[in-house]
């Protein structure tokens, strides 16, 4: 069995070695054959091991653009142009129980990636490590962190989920190769996400705020992102004065600064990545290979003249913005509107947060040869001021709240808001919602602040049945008969 468990190492770190992020942070020799007391005995084998951790993250949230249909496509921000499976959540007629969307076994193999760190790592003499024990701790501190990130994100999508804490040690027990847990039931959801919190405490102890310009800003995790994540955690748990204690950490000793959106440079560099407000993001690089052509979010949201290929027109693109629910939002003053959109006069405004790309040839274009280079943003700094005074806004501090509002509306040129303390709570969510549209949060939000008055769907007993998460795969339940569908879709045939 043990031969076993480490040929599942070397399956995950070769996936992730496909999309290895950051050539200047690890330029390794490839793994071939991955023997446990051969290969666990340095510490770049821990850093491989790891980057194929994060390279399944980018896997299974990029992947047909689920981190969208997941965290956006439910609301009323951003739809598909034609209806799709993708948009049948509210009706609740999935075809069937196969849709990517449905499948948690690629986040479980970011955790069986994540535990073989931990696990082995820790075994490790310090000495391995060129930093010594400071090298060692960095190690385990994004494994907790990439750990805590991946459940969490989970718990937002499924709820109740089996809590898998230990390196896979038989494949039959635990993870079979597909991601299928089996054997194993679903914790609850408060459980895991404590578990979460747990790992973030280690994760925060062990690791540094970046510095920026670093070749490992943003797209690694440090000390601000795990509190960025314990925030959002902590908030997702209704423990505002943790989360708020969290953001503010963050926020104040980060190192981190908004992008001037006067500058509209400024603004396409930092949805291209790693910008002085970046968090966490998942990279996209077209020199290390990493970046997408024709299904990539680029070609899903932009078209000619934003893609440079005159045949490339509004046919070829799928994904575009509820004008009628969006335009609202916005004060005419607010410069939000040029940055983050265009045909915004058009009754089909796209997003251009992905919209820069680059061609593998200049003189002969052809959609198949045009790959995007925007990094996914995870989290951000505007992001998590939101989320801070959201906190505040709970905890019934107005002021401190309404500030960091209307420093988010000021660099936006909007209006600060003057409405009524009771409506506060509310206008955060719906600044979270400007600010951060089509970045796979607005769904996530709704959930949290229980903001459902515009969605037809959601009604009392559905909410009351935890309907807003999606259902377990059928195909897990019959592998696996320690699992329980969630209330909602137990009573729907899909």
């Amino acid at each position: 069995m043990k031969y076993l468990k480490y040929k599942i190492i070397a399956l995950f770190v070769m996936s992730g070695l496909l999309f290895n992020s950051c050539s200047d942070w690890l330029e390794m020799e490839p793994i071939n054959e991955t023997y446990g007391d051969v290969f666990w005995t340095s510490e770049s084998a821990a850093q491989q091991t790891l980057a194929g951790g994060y390279a399944l993250l980018r896997t299974a949230l990029l992947t047909g653009n689920r981190f969208l249909t997941w965290g956006e496509l439910n609301g009323t921000t951003v739809r598909y142009k034609t209806a799709t499976n993708q948009m049948k959540f509210g009706t609740t007629s999935f075809p069937n129980s196969s849709m990517g969307e449905m499948q948690w076994g690629p986040f479980y193999k970011i955790i069986a990636q994540c535990n073989l760190v931990l696990e082995e790592t820790a075994k490790l003499d310090e000495s391995l490590f060129d930093d010594g024990l400071e090298g060692k701790e960095k190690i385990l501190g994004e494994a907790y962190f990439l750990r805590a990130f991946t459940y969490f994100y989970m718990v937002k999508v499924w709820g109740d989920v089996p809590l898998v804490l230990d390196a896979v040690t038989e494949v039959n027990d635990v993870l079979t190769d597909d991601g299928y847990i089996v054997n194993v039931p679903q914790n609850p959801e408060l459980e895991v996400l404590e578990q979460c919190i747990a790992d973030l405490k280690i994760a925060e102890g062990y690791l540094d705020y970046g510095v920026f310009g670093n070749v490992e800003w943003a797209v690694q995790g440090n000390k601000g992102s795990v509190q960025a994540l314990m925030a959002h955690v902590y908030l997702w748990m209704d423990k505002p004065a943790e989360s708020e204690v969290a953001a503010g950490n963050m926020i104040d000793q980060g190192g981190y600064s908004l992008v001037d959106y006067t500058d509209s440079l400024a603004v396409v560099n930092m949805f291209i990545g790693r910008s002085t407000e970046g968090v966490f993001e998942l990279n996209i690089d077209y020199e290390d290979s990493e970046s997408y052509s024709n299904n990539g979010m680029a070609q899903r949201t932009a078209y000619y003249p934003y893609i440079d290929i005159p045949g490339y027109n509004e046919a070829g693109s799928t994904l575009n913005i509820i004008k009628s629910s969006v335009e609202p939002l916005y004060d005419t003053t607010d410069v939000r509107i040029k940055r983050f959109f265009g045909f915004w006069e058009t009754e089909r405004p796209i997003t251009l947060k992905y919209a820069s790309v680059v061609y593998e040839d200049e003189a002969n274009k052809t959609i198949a040869t045009t790959h995007g280079v925007c990094n996914t943003l995870l989290f951000r700094l505007s992001g998590i001021m939101l989320l801070r005074a959201e906190a505040l806004a709970k905890l019934g501090q107005y002021g401190e709240a309404r500030t960091l509002l209307n420093t988010i509306r000021t660099r936006a040129g909007a209006p600060d808001f003057d409405g009524a303390d009771t409506d506060l709570q509310h206008e955060i969510y719906l600044e979270r919602t400007r600010e951060l549209i089509s970045e796979g949060h607005a769904y996530f939000d709704r959930i949290r602040n229980d903001e459902w008055d515009d969605i037809s769907w959601m009604g009392a007993d559905r909410k009351e049945q935890r309907g807003y998460y999606w259902p377990v795969a059928s195909t897990y339940i019959i592998d696996n008969p320690l699992l329980v569908q969630n209330p909602f879709w137990a009573t729907i045939n899909y």
